[in-house]
Parts: C-alpha cells; structure tokens; sequence
C-alpha cells in the first residue's frame, strides 16, 4: 500500500472525493486511512517547508506505529518550461529534483545557485502503469515563475522540464527515511508569463486521477 502525498485540499479531494468533508478538517500531521485497502493519504501544505517538515513526521509515525507503506507517491499539479517537449494536461513521472532559488546573487545580478539535486527511487521499482510515463526533471521553488524570461532561464541553468514547489522537499524527507519514493504531476500551465485564466488545474487533476488509478 502506498501513501498519497498531496499539498493541498483540492489536489486529495480530485482523487478521494469521497472524503472531501473530513479534508478541511484534516490537519497535516494526520494519516488519512483510505477504504478497500486503498493505503492511506496525506494533507501536507504547499511549498518546500511544510511539505519537507509534515511529512518527516508522519513517515516517522508511520514507523513508530508499525504500518506497513510499501512507498510515497507525491502527486499534484505543476507548470511546465516552454520548448521542453512537455505541454498542459501532459501526465510525467519525475525522477530528479532540485531547488531552483537556493543560492546567491553575484554583484552584476546573476544568480548562482547551491547544489540541492535529489533523486526518486529507480523506475524499475515504480508500479508498472506508471513506469511507462514520460521521465521528466523537475525544479522546486519556492516563488513561482511569472515572466517568459525567467522561466527559460530557470530551464536552462537546470535542465529542467517542469516547476512545482514540494518535489524536492517530499523526495528528499523519504530519501532521510529510506522510503520508495514515486512523483508524478500533470502540467495545469506554462511556466512563463502569468496568465492564470489560461490554466487548466481541474482538468490537469482529472488527467493525473486517471492515470495514476487506472491500475487499482
């Protein structure tokens, strides 16, 4: 069984609709345990320092308590870099992290960024369904892209195909863990200028939903 890892409300109740009147309750130190043996799910909050510090505590828990997680699957929603070959509604698999705005600025205004890359657990060890998607690198930040320029530069600089605020976070907490750790996202957006009345977060949630259930 696995845990399902989600940042906010709206990303769990996509996938346990069932749930979502106890999700508003639900605080982010508590496991939430899914019928028919379906594993258990996660509340953790957005972003690198909520997600990192609630769910070392819970896989902590989890040990404490003795429940048996085969591993943790992070899932959610994330805007994807242009010229990457990845587009909205895309579901991807992404196997590396790393924090985008970690560093420091050099007098004439570049930024130099600090080592942060963090690896999920090799794809071979994924389930099956979700071993046949598109691998991509992923970029954590902490303040979101809002302008062509710096999206593509952040793309360059790292390599990177997509941009979320809690990958790196979730895969570096089951990494301390010795927990399998799985991330799969579906694009809502573009990470470049901001247009929010062009993103699709619903429809990015029913594409991730269908893929990442379609072998329960």
């Amino acid at each position: 069984m696995y845990l399902f890892a989600f940042a906010t409300p709206a990303e769990f109740t996509s996938f346990f609709p069932e749930y979502a009147d106890s999700a508003n309750e639900t605080t982010s130190d508590k496991l939430i345990k899914l019928s028919e043996n379906r594993g258990y799910a996660c509340i953790l909050g957005m972003g690198i320092l909520n997600f990192a510090t609630n769910l070392t505590y819970l896989l902590a828990s989890v040990k404490q308590q003795k429940i048996q997680i085969s591993g943790v699957l992070i899932l959610g929603v994330c805007g994807a870099y242009p010229d990457r070959g990845i587009n909205v509604l895309d579901v991807v698999r992404v196997d590396s992290e790393c924090v985008g705005d970690m560093g420091y600025q050099e007098k004439d205004g570049t930024f130099s960024p600090f080592p942060s890359s963090v690896r999920a657990t090799a794809v071979e060890h994924a389930p099956v369904h979700l071993q046949k998607l598109k691998s991509a690198v992923g970029l954590t930040v902490n303040c979101c892209t809002g302008t062509e320029e710096l999206g593509r530069m952040r793309a360059k600089m790292f390599d990177a195909d997509i941009e979320n605020m809690e990958g790196a976070a979730g895969i570096a907490a089951c990494i301390a863990h010795n927990m399998p750790v799985f991330e799969i996202r579906a694009v809502s957006n573009m990470a470049t200028t901001r247009d929010c009345a062009s993103w699709k977060f619903n429809e990015a949630l029913a594409a991730l939903k269908k893929c990442v259930m379609s072998n329960e």
